[in-house]
């Protein structure tokens, strides 16, 4: 077995493998987020063969998307995720502290990287929301320096807009366009790249000081408004990767955004997908 150490959002992570997986290429968008082995893991995910699931395991949703299948329960004390994907199963056992996973997936199977990356993306969603931080689903761009969020509905335009931000806007560069991270350190949030950026390969290992966030919606006029802290809540935990029935990671995930509400702009655009909407979203926010 061979150890592989990434870091992303400032945690550290290991992917425990057999020697024969060539990691660098079933996993591409890893690569710039490698980092020496030199201190304890905040988590570790390591393949076993021979695993399955606990005779007392309890099924307790099922999602479905353009990557297949997820059905996610408990087993006794720990967590599990039953992902499925072109004919391929992995299966992601969590420890009751979300610190240690076992997975079992066919190294062989042409999708075996694809499955990893999403056992690893929803290993790290729970995982950081211990250390005041989340993943969300958005697309995000930097602009002289600070993070701007796009969130919505899967459809709704969030990669559009952060396209249209950068054809708009100088200085203006994408940073992740599906699953970006926040972390708050001393009362300062924080927006991470990762290696989850969705069907655009924009894998940076960066991070910028947020500066709003904003929910989309389809319509037929470009039309801005800013969010109570209450309302900044509601609009942003829909978009938040969390195992929502673990009562101790749904509090940490409270905590979290009622912090980063208070901390940060944030506000809904109802919106063509033209420049004006950019520019309304912009001028929303000065």
């Amino acid at each position: 077995m061979t150890e592989h150490c990434y870091m992303v959002a400032g945690l550290r992570f290991v992917l425990e493998l057999p020697s024969f997986f060539d990691v660098d290429s079933s996993l591409p968008s890893f690569r710039d987020f490698r980092c020496d082995a030199d201190s304890r893991p905040d988590f570790r995910m390591v393949w076993d063969g021979d695993l399955t699931l606990p005779q007392d395991a309890v099924q307790l949703a099922e999602e479905s998307n353009d990557m297949g299948t997820t059905r996610i329960g408990r087993a006794g004390n720990s967590s599990y995720l039953d992902f499925r994907f072109d004919g391929c199963e992995a299966l992601l056992c969590l420890s009751d502290d979300y610190c240690d996973g076992r997975f079992r997936i066919d190294l062989a199977h042409r999708s075996a990287g694809i499955l990893i990356s999403s056992a690893l993306r929803c290993f790290f969603a729970q995982n950081i929301l211990l250390h005041k931080g989340l993943s969300l689903h958005a697309s995000c761009v930097v602009r002289d320096g600070e993070g701007y969020l796009f969130m919505g509905r899967s459809g709704t335009g969030k990669s559009t807009h952060s396209r249209l931000w950068i054809q708009t806007f100088p200085d203006t560069e994408l940073l992740n366009d599906d699953n970006p991270a926040i972390r708050i350190a001393d009362g300062r949030p924080l927006v991470f790249g990762t290696p989850w950026s969705g069907k655009t390969p924009c894998w940076r290992n960066l991070s910028a000081p947020v500066n709003a966030i904003v929910r989309l919606s389809q319509a037929p006029v470009n039309s801005f408004r800013r969010c109570s802290d209450i309302e900044a809540f509601t609009a942003i935990y829909p978009g938040c990767s969390v195992l929502r029935f673990d009562e101790r990671l749904h509090d940490c995930l409270c905590d979290v955004l009622s912090e980063l509400t208070g901390l940060v702009q944030c506000g809904r655009l109802d919106c063509l997908p033209d420049s004006d909407a950019a520019l309304c979203c912009s001028r929303g926010l000065e």
